[in-house]
């Protein structure tokens, strides 16, 4: 019970934050869905077509509506299924910052010093982790209640404890994967490692609702068994066998993941990948471009790069595949000809194309920021700052070559994907234009550089408590641009959302003003960062 606690102890913040986060987010999903859905019955069916048609937008991220067009149908597609995808980067955090944070720490050593077997430490720390997943998820299902409450409804118990117990079903069983993950890879790249793991197996599953040849083997990815309940709607469904299988996806995972950790050494991967064998070298390499800051630690941090980029660049040849597919069941449906015909005239393929990438496209880069906050946090806790620092090194150009760091990372990954994007949308029949598809990428840079700012601002003043604030803050800045328009929020107020200020660039170009604002939002973070890392001891 101490090492359950104690593992509650040191994941209280992302405890408590994602509890808030599923609060709400479910919430305003639920309330807001009584402010647009009508009032007449004609009103609420017209609401759930145009629900259903915007879903085929989002194939590839969310498994399409039932009855939309009810508070239940609604709040599951929008709310709980968006939900389900943040307690998996929940879930990525927790596993990698134990296996591997905790190690650089050394609470993993002081642990085992004092007498657990690694097994029970893996065992007591997944269990910690399943009690905090509960009661998040138990805030999003308390959450939906009150909503539904507001709006003169009611909901069924048996409905709400089934959604909540899908969140935690599939939060778990990521839990695990990434746990095993962490073990088989290097500290430095298991983060990047496990990310591109758990996404392959998110994309295997909700490809295989447009591919047809990758329906045979969705059944390896725990979102397929996810997807087989939705139990909120009227005529929803709960498939009982399924959540097993998440459960024991959650526990052999787990059990494996123990295995592996018995067998290696504390520190080091279970599985060392053969290098060259050569003498040690203390000479400072003659090549003049290692003097540079930014070289050396984009060369550290070259295989995870190499991961989110190449993982954009498939990325972005998959969503041109799938465009023209999608737009063609949009021209399909009768009551969108009207709405389409003015967008057939201005290309409506590049226009979807462009929308659909680039919604995606930011949650990724946003992701990124948000592991590179991660990575700074770690280094304030392992020595690396401390060394850093005693170069000497000072505190503001520590700062400084974080930022210029992701900056070359992100315009690497958004040239890579760019180049990706243009020549595979050629291929399907679909005319970008060069020039505003790079202006375009490469305003994912500062888009990023404002969650990167905000989250150096958080790491400089809790850096265990910056990786969950910041992801807290990602959220909000979405939830701004969502429900915004819907709630009548002031427009200074939905300007500091960065999703909003990033807008439509490849279909109506770069708008100066708002770029002008993310660079403010960024610079911002980042000199309020290097204020207040001044003012704080390494390691406090």
């Amino acid at each position: 019970m101490t090492s359950v606690l104690l593992g509650l102890r040191l994941g209280r913040w992302g405890l408590v934050g994602f509890s808030l986060t599923s609060l709400g987010w479910i919430l305003t999903q639920t309330v807001g869905f009584y402010q647009i859905v009508g009032h007449t019955a004609q009103e609420r069916l017209l609401f759930g077509e145009t629900i259903v048609t915007l879903a085929a937008k989002f194939v590839v991220i969310v498994p399409p509506p039932i009855r939309p067009d009810t508070v239940g149908g609604y709040v599951e597609f929008r709310g709980f299924h968006e939900l389900a995808v943040i307690f998996v980067l929940w879930a990525l955090v927790a596993a990698v910052g134990f296996a591997r944070g905790d190690e650089e720490r050394g609470i993993v050593e002081a642990t085992l010093a004092a007498g657990e077997p690694k097994t029970f430490l893996v065992a007591t720390r997944a269990a910690a982790f399943a009690i905090a997943i509960a009661v998040a998820s138990a805030a999003g299902g308390a959450a939906f209640v009150i909503g539904v409450g507001s709006g003169g409804e009611s909901t069924t118990a048996l409905a709400v404890i089934e959604v909540c117990a899908l969140l935690a079903g599939v939060g778990l069983a990521c839990y695990g994967i990434a746990l095993l993950v962490a073990q088989l890879a290097a500290p430095r790249s298991a983060a990047p490692v496990a990310a591109v793991v758990l996404l392959t197996l998110f994309l295997l599953n909700s490809l295989s609702r447009s591919f047809d040849s990758l329906a045979t083997w969705r059944w390896l990815s725990p979102f397929r068994y996810y997807d087989l309940s939705q139990p909120l709607p009227p005529g929803g469904y709960f498939d009982a066998r399924a959540f097993v299988v998440l459960l024991l996806i959650a526990v052999l995972t787990t059990a494996a993941a123990a295995a592996a950790f018995e067998r290696r050494d504390l520190g080091a991967p279970l599985i060392a990948w053969p290098s060259r064998t050569r003498p040690p070298a203390y000479d400072v390499p003659p090549a003049p471009w290692w003097r540079i800051p930014v070289v050396r630690e984009v060369y550290d941090q070259r295989v995870g790069l190499l991961l989110w980029t190449a993982g954009m660049a498939v990325l972005a040849v998959l969503f041109a595949a799938l465009t023209r597919s999608i737009v063609q069941v949009l021209l399909s449906l009768p009551t969108l000809t009207a709405i389409l015909s003015n967008l057939i005239r201005q290309q409506v393929y590049p226009s979807a194309l462009g929308y659909i990438w680039f919604s995606f496209a930011q949650l990724l880069f946003a992701a990124f920021a948000i592991v590179q906050v991660a990575r700074w946090s770690a280094e304030d806790t392992d020595g690396r700052l401390e060394m850093i620092l005693s170069r000497p090194t000072s505190r503001a150009e520590v700062v400084v070559e974080r930022v210029a760091t992701l900056v070359a990372a992100g315009a690497i990954m958004a040239g890579v994907s760019a180049a990706a994007l243009y020549y595979s949308s050629r291929a399907n029949g679909i005319d970008l234009e060069a020039s505003r598809l790079l202006a375009a990428s490469l305003l994912l840079v500062p888009f990023a550089l404002v969650f990167a700012g905000a989250g150096s601002l958080l790491a400089a003043w809790n850096p265990r408590a910056a990786v969950g604030l910041a992801g807290a803050l990602t959220l909000a800045s979405y939830l701004d641009t969502e429900l915004g328009p819907i709630f009548k929020l002031p427009l200074w107020l939905q300007d500091l959302s960065a999703f909003r200020l990033f807008g439509s660039p490849l279909v109506s170009g770069i708008d100066g003003r708002n770029l002008a604002l993310l660079l403010l939002l960024a610079t911002a973070g980042i000199g309020s960062s290097i204020l207040l890392m001044q003012r704080r001891d390494v390691g406090a």
